[in-house]
């Protein structure tokens, strides 16, 4: 990725002459990177793979935290060196044409059910033949794997480990890649079944087509599948940040998954594939941006009017005033009074979009689209707060602090609320139709607040008031509304699982599991200059904006 990291600083320097990109460290390896980033040595480390298990488990110990990785582009199809799609070879005597990779990983996979090209569907002398297996060396000198061996266990093996027959390469100091020499030996073993690249492809081998899903579509791993990330083996590039990057870090990532970014992927030498075109915003002409006339949102004064959440008046009058400085013509009249202003006045068009700190509730998603024939685009532009001060937080089970349980799982909490196993406990909670309480439900699928065992309140605080003062007692609440007397517990996912706690960085990593956020809601589909609001709103400015108010709102990390 060096020729990519030297474009990409030239690039966004030109765009940023006060406060200009470099590159300050290069290597052979990805792995370099890890450290130097952990210390804060870099803002931005481009990495060619996955990272590691065990690059991981360092950077957590030198941060507490873990690193994004940020996908920006598509590993080339043929290129060696190019983090090149993986392909599937055998023997060009076997019949066989196509693979699931639900078979590959059975084939593959310790313990695997597939040992036989029989159980493939091959009849007649191939039925009972054994299937031979050839890859690469699981594991280097290191302790870690090579590459592509970390992207199969996560992409194919889900987990597992390798079956133990299987014959292992490492490339030779003095000879050929374990790549090539998969190559050979399958086109020299009629049972024979290897993974490598295009690029090592010899006569007497042949490649699978492959799907994602039993049934297909198969994908033989042309240019354009690869391109279109069609094919179940193709392979991606990212850069890492750290999971509370800088606001130069934000931006240098929004310059490289822009348009001008992703042309360069486009024009580098390693045939590495931009992202896809869908998800570059289209670039408009400043004529081009203005509200139509007639709309229905445009007061007298030809001001916007945008009505919704009285939470949000801060970071709106930022980034109003932002968008105004950057597109000339362009006023704004904020009628925040409350999130639940803003559906009806989306519906009808008296706003032009909808800040809420609430979903639609499903009485609101039924009258906008009976009043306008289509269902709204939410966007997410921050997770919930903290702070005390702050109207919205992400959600929290409480119990006294007299209560000796550590944590508890979703599904476990799932039974407890619905009254099928208190184990004990009183469930209480916010009435079964608020916001907070419709949230919940989404996050728990199989949970039946309208049971007799449940209590439910009108405020958060008077769930957490109760809790204080009933040992016994359990409830959910928005997190922000703590007192003396509760504690709030980890969550798993699944029972047995680690636990998670509610802090600011397993919100913004998206790993709390009771998350909520800020929305804007818009129709569709979206005006330019709707599109290039949110834009900026999802931009790095945009996020460090956000980042930087008063209550406490957290940005979105960069995924």
């Amino acid at each position: 990725m060096q020729g990519l990291m030297q474009s990409w600083t030239v690039g966004y320097s030109a765009h940023h002459p006060d406060a200009p990109a470099k590159v300050t460290l290069q290597a052979a390896f990805s792995a370099d990177f890890v450290e130097p980033l952990a210390r804060g040595e870099v803002a931005v480390a481009a990495f060619a793979r996955e990272w590691f298990p065990a690059e991981r488990q360092r950077y957590r110990e030198l941060t507490g935290e873990d690193p994004l990785l940020i996908p920006v582009a598509t590993g080339s199809r043929a290129t060696k060196g190019g983090t090149h799609a993986i392909m599937m070879f055998v023997n060009e005597k076997n019949p066989l044409t196509r693979l699931s990779r639900e078979q590959l990983q059975a084939i593959w996979a310790d313990e695997g059910k597939i040992t036989t090209w029989g159980q493939l569907g091959l009849r007649g002398e191939w039925a009972d033949r054994k299937i031979s297996l050839h890859g690469m060396l699981p594991r280097r000198a290191t302790g870690n794997p090579p590459g592509i061996v970390n992207f199969l266990e996560s992409r194919l093996l889900e987990g597992r480990s390798w079956r133990k027959d299987m014959h292992a390469y490492a490339d030779l100091p003095d000879g050929p890649q374990a790549l090539a020499q998969i190559v050979t030996a399958v086109a020299a073993d009629e049972l024979a079944i290897g993974y490598s690249g295009l690029v090592y492809q010899v006569p007497g081998v042949k490649v699978l087509s492959l799907a994602d899903q039993e049934g297909g579509p198969y994908h033989v791993g042309t240019e354009d599948e690869i391109s279109r990330r069609e094919y179940p083996l193709c392979r991606t590039l990212y850069l890492a940040i750290p999971a509370r990057p800088s606001l130069a870090a934000l931006n240098f990532t929004q310059y490289v998954l822009g348009p001008e970014g992703q042309g360069i992927i486009a024009r580098d030498a390693q045939g590495f594939f931009p992202l896809s075109a869908s998800t570059q915003a289209p670039v408009y002409q400043p004529h081009e941006l203005m509200p139509v006339q007639e709309a229905t949102y445009l007061q007298q004064d030809g001001a916007i009017r945008i009505v919704g959440y009285n939470d949000m008046a801060e970071m709106l009058d930022s980034l109003c005033a932002h968008f105004s400085r950057r597109q000339k013509g362009f006023r704004f009249d904020l009628d925040l009074r409350g999130t639940r202003t803003a559906p009806p006045a989306l519906a009808n068009g008296t706003s032009a979009f909808a800040p809420m700190g609430a979903e639609f509730s499903p009485t609101e998603a039924a009258a906008f689209r009976k009043a306008t024939g289509a269902d709204p685009l939410m966007v997410r532009i921050a997770h919930c707060s903290l702070n005390p001060r702050a109207l919205s937080g992400p959600l929290a089970i409480f119990v006294s602090e007299e209560n000796s349980l550590p944590s508890i799982s979703l599904p476990e909490v799932a039974d407890i609320f619905s009254g099928r196993n208190t184990r004990g406990l009183q469930p209480v909670g916010l009435e079964p139709d608020t916001a907070l309480a419709l949230s919940f439900h989404a996050s728990l699928p199989n949970l039946d607040l309208r049971n007799p065992a449940y209590k439910g309140f009108k405020q958060s605080a008077e769930v957490t008031a109760f809790v204080a003062a009933h040992p016994q007692a359990i409830g959910f609440a928005a997190a922000m509304r703590q007192v003396p007397g509760v504690k709030i517990l980890p969550l798993s996912l699944r029972t047995g699982d680690a636990s998670i706690a509610l802090t600011t960085q397993n919100l913004q990593t998206g790993r709390y599991p009771l998350d909520r956020y800020l929305m804007i809601y818009v129709r569709t589909p979206v005006e330019p200059w709707i599109r290039e609001f949110l834009n900026l709103v999802l931009s790095g400015e945009g996020q460090g904006g956000i980042g930087s108010g008063t209550l406490g709102y957290l940005p979105l990390n960069v995924a």
